[in-house]
């Protein structure tokens, strides 16, 4: 097994200050705990095992320092939303490798498929997926464990099919990382929001699968979400059909 990789953050985007009150969103509003049960577990069978969460790393060398702790999504009228949150903001560096490791793009698809589009992170675009590409032969990551290598897939978008230009994006410092391995951490949370009017598939699909890892293979994220809007959306369309309804009548 590789030395343990000791990653400290490089890259920050904004001169952030934590915060360890609930989360004040951006974009749409998922409740006062970015965190989901994603948070310090890694779904892939690790050398190490998944006992050192996430793996591979021990505490202080990687494991926390480099992992994704969640994932949102939620459907607002024709707008999507999406947040993913991670313990590095966007590069982090490793002392031991002397190597920078990036956070992949998010990748999603419908009934089953989770390639067909993606949201470029660092540019914040969307855009429609020619190819991909997965985690590089470089040194640090698991591009020689053949087996983690296919099963983490797409890190980055190769070739771009469609590009549906910029979206809506935020990136916010939260500072707070309630975890077993340590206190306090650095947790980044990104937010975008998108039309969804301008893909194919989106209509009439009752599922969409969301993917996510980084550059080292260190962690996973596979989450699939029900195409259903939002309560308040539900209810609009709801009033929407009942005046159709009383419309009709009065016709008649």
């Amino acid at each position: 097994m590789r030395k343990s990789i000791l990653l400290i953050m490089t890259l920050s985007l904004l001169a952030f200050s934590p915060s360890y009150a609930s989360f004040n969103w951006d974009l749409y509003d998922f409740g006062n705990n970015p965190f989901d049960h994603n948070n310090n577990w890694s779904p892939v069978d690790y050398p190490y095992g998944i006992g050192e969460l996430p793996s591979p790393g021990y505490l202080g060398e990687g494991g926390e320092e480099f992992d994704l702790e969640g994932f949102h999504f939620a459907i607002q009228g024709n707008t999507a939303h999406i947040a993913l949150v991670n313990s590095f903001g966007y590069t982090a560096h490793s002392t031991g490798w002397n190597q920078n490791y990036n956070l992949g793009d998010i990748f999603f698809g419908f009934d089953g498929g989770n390639t067909q589009y993606a949201i470029d992170v660092s540019e914040g675009r969307l855009v429609e997926v020619g190819t991909y590409v997965g985690i590089p032969d470089k040194d640090g990551t698991y591009f020689d464990y053949t087996d983690i290598r296919n099963e983490v897939g797409a890190w980055e978008i190769g070739r771009v099919a469609n590009d549906f230009g910029q979206v809506q994006n935020s990136l916010q410092y939260w500072g707070q990382e309630p975890n077993p391995m340590q206190g306090n951490g650095d947790t980044y949370v990104w937010e975008f929001a998108f039309d969804t009017s301008q893909l194919s598939g989106f209509n009439g699909a009752s599922t969409v699968s969301f993917h996510n890892t980084l550059e080292c293979g260190n962690d996973l994220i596979n989450e699939s979400y029900s195409m259903v809007p939002e309560p308040g959306t539900m209810l609009l369309i709801g009033l929407g059909l009942l005046g159709l309804g009383v419309a009709r009548k009065k016709i008649l």
